[in-house]
């Protein structure tokens, strides 16, 4: 669906907006300036608030968790679909990102908490599972998360560490820049690591025939040779399937420990399992 946006008369990256979800509309306050880039909402982030509407998932009751929540979109799409939100970012956005979801508290509307986390920090991680319930969440989210190649690994262990046997771990957003020097891109950093973490599924996104999500279909007809140059992994992974780097960059990706079923609503485009599956 696409994604319409009522934005009012302020500066490109700043002032409330709102974003519309089929029936969900969802507020933010953004501010570049005062928070950079976990002030303002990201691509990734509406794909993934999308998806999360469009998805056979009742996420009524759950107990979901974002990681880098920033302007906290995704965080708020749940909470107005009836699920317990715990959001997560640096101390210093937690202002920000509580006054986003403060936008979004509605009558009926599941508790919700914003709560400090670094992902290098183990009583962050200690004080946030305090908060969970003992098995993991239900769900986690991530968009935009990654932004170097030494946080993959980080990320992952962080995620790993935050779910359980049921948890439905989503991610969507990696950036694809050049690599230096010979070094790989992130993506496929990410690739290379995620074996050794989860079960790992690229999905079929349901309703998204055009925009950037649309391209996991149409992607074999532009072969890029920037992928191929600075993607390697990915364009080997995805070219099986008729998908760039960029699209297994672009899409929303569902994380599994190993061998957690994957649910039976999920069409995985590619699946990387596990090294122990």
């Amino acid at each position: 669906m696409a994604d319409q946006e009522q934005e009012h008369d302020f500066d490109e990256f700043a002032g409330e907006k709102q974003h519309h979800f089929g029936k969900l509309v969802v507020r933010t306050y953004e501010d570049f300036m005062e928070n950079a880039i976990g002030g303002v909402v990201t691509r990734a982030s509406k794909d993934l608030a999308r998806w999360a509407a469009e998805v056979p998932q009742n996420w009524h009751g759950c107990q979901v968790l974002e990681l880098g929540s920033g302007c906290g979109l995704v965080s708020s799409a749940l909470l107005q679909m009836g699920a317990s939100v715990i959001a997560t970012d640096l101390a210093e956005i937690l202002p920000h990102l509580r006054y986003n979801l403060s936008l979004n508290d509605c009558e009926g509307c599941a508790d919700w908490h914003v709560q400090a986390l670094n992902w290098g920090s183990l009583s962050d991680r200690s004080a946030l599972r305090a908060k969970m319930r003992h098995d993991g969440a239900d769900a986690i989210f991530a968009a935009n998360c990654v932004y170097s190649r030494d946080t993959v690994e980080m990320f992952l262990s962080t995620l790993q560490g935050l779910s359980g046997p049921q948890t439905l771990a989503l991610m969507c957003g990696v950036p694809v820049p050049p690599a230096i020097h010979g070094d790989v891109s992130i993506i496929d950093e990410l690739l290379g690591a995620l074996p050794c973490f989860f079960d790992s599924y690229l999905l079929e996104v349901p309703g998204e025939a055009d925009g950037v999500l649309g391209e996991l279909r149409s992607a074999s007809d532009s072969k890029d040779s920037n992928d191929q140059n600075f993607s390697p992994l990915a364009t080997e992974l995805g070219g099986a399937r008729g998908l760039t780097a960029a699209a297994l960059a672009d899409g929303i990706w569902l994380f599994k420990l190993p061998g957690s079923p994957c649910p039976s609503w999920a069409r995985p485009l590619l699946v990387l399992p596990s090294i122990s599956g």
